[in-house]
């Protein structure tokens, strides 16, 4: 006799794949770190565990390192998520014109986000280079600067440049996002607004960012997230330098396990930085009444 599995057993063993991963990969080292928060460790010594409670959040509340990290995460989390946004929404719009060759550049448009990270970080390292980069020599030919600029030496230079690779790499996502969501606006809604007399600048605002709102709410949310958590951009271009300059907390919680051998402290950083984002996270969906059914008028 044929054994037959109902629907809702094929979507389980389906998603049962999925299931085991994001809880081998995911949850289990969540869970590890979250624990891990409230011991003392030392990798070296790893028979010696000790429990030391609220100790290694006491720790890091009381490291001037740590609040001038977290200030540093929310100057590259907010600069680059404005930029990514803006540019994100203005490159969709012209790519969602009827043009020759469009399809070429939404092609394109996808060649920074699928470059791995290390290649475009140590080809930015060359670009940025004091001596030789292409930017100050491109700068001085066009009379913009008198001098080379050290662009990975200086401290607020060295962050600009971090921001600007991260937008570089990202923005393209937002592209995508929003893209996607112009292509299902109906055209009619514009043409009805155009025999009213509405210009572009009043189509756009009335017609264009309400439709992108919920859009725009994910993407900013995601973006947000994983430009918060972000390591590997400001580690292999800065290294966190000059000195402690462009430390995020992603930066803060490697040196803490890794250069100082302190993992409880480490944990307890990434337990901070899992709260912050949750908070963040509920409060500006709230805010901005992501889900919300409007009410009839």
């Amino acid at each position: 006799m044929r054994y037959r599995l109902s629907d809702r057993q094929v979507g389980i063993l389906f998603m049962l794949p999925f299931l085991v991963t994001a809880a081998t990969f995911i949850v289990w080292p969540v869970a590890e770190a979250i624990r891990l928060a409230f011991y003392q460790y030392n990798p070296l010594r790893p028979d010696d565990l000790f429990w030391v409670g609220l100790d290694n959040f006491e720790r890091i509340l009381d490291d001037p390192l740590f609040w001038e990290s977290f200030h540093q995460a929310l100057v590259w989390t907010g600069w680059s998520i404005l930029f990514q946004t803006v540019l994100g929404v203005g490159l969709a719009m012209l790519l969602h014109t009827a043009l020759p060759g469009i399809a070429v550049f939404r092609g394109l448009l996808l060649f920074p986000y699928i470059v791995p990270t290390v290649v475009i970080a140590l080809n930015w390292r060359w670009i940025f280079n004091s001596e030789i980069g292409i930017v100050n020599h491109a700068l001085l030919r066009l009379g913009l600067i008198s001098e080379n600029i050290a662009w990975l030496a200086t401290p607020d230079m060295a962050m600009a440049s971090a921001i600007l690779l991260n937008v570089w790499k990202y923005t393209p996502f937002v592209i995508i996002c929003v893209l996607a969501r112009l292509q299902t606006i109906p055209t009619e809604l514009y043409d009805a607004a155009k025999v009213d007399g509405a210009g572009a600048m009043r189509r756009f605002l009335d017609i264009t960012l309400p439709m992108l709102k919920e859009v725009l709410v994910v993407v900013i949310v995601f973006r947000t997230i994983w430009t918060f958590n972000k390591f590997e951009e400001i580690y292999l271009l800065t290294r966190g330098g000059p000195g402690t300059s462009t430390f995020n907390l992603a930066v803060y919680a490697f040196e803490e396990g890794m250069a100082n051998l302190r993992l409880g402290v480490a944990a307890a950083t990434g337990v901070i930085m899992i709260v912050l984002l949750l908070v963040g996270t509920i409060v500006y969906v709230r805010v901005s009444g992501f889900g919300r059914e409007e009410k009839p008028a």
